[in-house]
């Protein structure tokens, strides 16, 4: 749902670690609510609250520093509550250190914890799935997501990787997802330096006694005329199976997975689940919608490959996936629609040698 207050913020200052948070909310009068943590991470989301009642939501945070490209190293001091209502209650937060695994993340702009303004609107709103993630697992393990945007594997494992690699431990997880970056650089082909690179952060991990996973890249929503999704990632996603297969990795595909979906959806129907503000959208970066499901499909690929600890923890009865139902009869609304589905969509398909210019990020892909 959508809010139009701005969240009530609460501030806990802590080292970096790993901690269980439980945050209890009071409502005055009937009212829904969201709980975020650091960057926009999602922990629990459009929970319905009687007036007078109180509940508890527990959940774990890791309090990590990071470094972005261009960026000087950002050293994170405190566990960041936010609450998102727009009706009267309290709240109350309790912070207590805990010695659990940490699932760190990386990846480009789809992954990332994106910002939001507020008045709050899903539809408008840029998300990567990192940051809803966390609100399908249970206490017992944390997420960090370092994932930024404009990232390739080159830059992550120079750059970002640095701020968190000598924290990894043994029985944590590093969950990696790249491609729309890659492949614009040359030197980063998918059975190339993209391979490579996710070969290093696997036996990077391995050594530290941790657990690599590796995605195949969502997919943009380029559609052809004959109602198929552009092929554009699809050497990337065979370079992750091979190397999850070569070196025995849980493979979560999300390639496939989310143009099965976005297919099913159709042309019109898939914008629903990408930024969009009415006139300008965009066909490679989810919003708070499209970014639930593609974390839903993370949570059940983690069961599909029985990634232990993550696959117990998992939330089971919150992460089922409708396919939608196309419509063929739900056409572009007006001539301007129409237009604007075939200069990015439906007909003029960008070409290969345009992908530099595919991405209308705010900060680059």
């Amino acid at each position: 749902m959508n809010y139009e207050k701005e969240p009530l913020h609460i501030s806990t200052s802590v080292p970096n670690g790993t901690y269980e948070v439980t945050v209890t909310v009071t409502a005055h009068e009937d009212i829904v609510f969201s709980i975020l943590s650091q960057s926009r991470r999602f922990m629990a989301q459009d929970i319905n609250l009687g007036k007078g009642e109180s509940t508890d939501i527990t959940f774990n945070v890791s309090v990590c520093d990071y470094h972005k490209n261009n960026e000087d190293y950002t050293n994170v001091n405190g566990v960041e509550i936010d609450i998102m209502c727009d009706g009267d209650f309290t709240a109350l937060s309790a912070v207590s250190p805990v010695n659990i695994p940490t699932v760190y993340i990386a990846g480009d702009s789809t992954v990332t914890d994106q910002p939001a303004e507020y008045p709050y609107n899903a539809s408008s709103t840029y998300c990567g799935w990192g940051q809803m993630f966390p609100q399908f697992l249970n206490a017992g393990i944390a997420v960090e997501n370092h994932a930024q945007s404009g990232s390739t594997t080159e830059d992550f494992k120079n750059v970002n990787f640095t701020a968190f690699k000598d924290k990894i431990k043994k029985g944590d997880f590093l969950i990696i997802e790249f491609g729309h970056n890659d492949q614009k650089i040359d030197t980063l082909d998918a059975f190339g330096g993209y391979t490579e690179n996710l070969k290093y952060f696997v036996n990077f991990v391995r050594e530290k006694g941790a657990n690599p996973i590796i995605c195949s890249p969502i997919n943009r929503i380029i559609f052809q005329e004959d109602g198929t999704l552009l092929n554009l990632l699809g050497d990337y996603r065979t370079a992750v199976k091979n190397v999850c297969d070569e070196m025995n990795v849980p493979f979560i595909d999300l390639w496939s997975r989310t143009t099965e979906f976005f297919e099913a959806a159709g042309a019109v129907k898939a914008w629903d689940y990408f930024w969009g503000n009415g006139t300008d959208r965009d066909y490679t970066h989810t919003n708070d919608i499209g970014g639930n499901i593609v974390a839903r499909f993370v949570a059940n690929e983690m069961i599909k490959n029985n990634v232990q600890p993550i696959a117990d923890l998992i939330k089971k009865d919150m992460i089922n996936v409708e396919m939608p139902k196309h419509d063929s009869s739900v056409k572009p609304q007006n001539s301007k629609e129409i237009e604007h589905l075939k200069t990015i969509g439906l007909v003029n398909v960008p070409k290969s040698s345009e992908l530099a210019d595919l991405d209308k990020d705010i900060t680059n892909i």
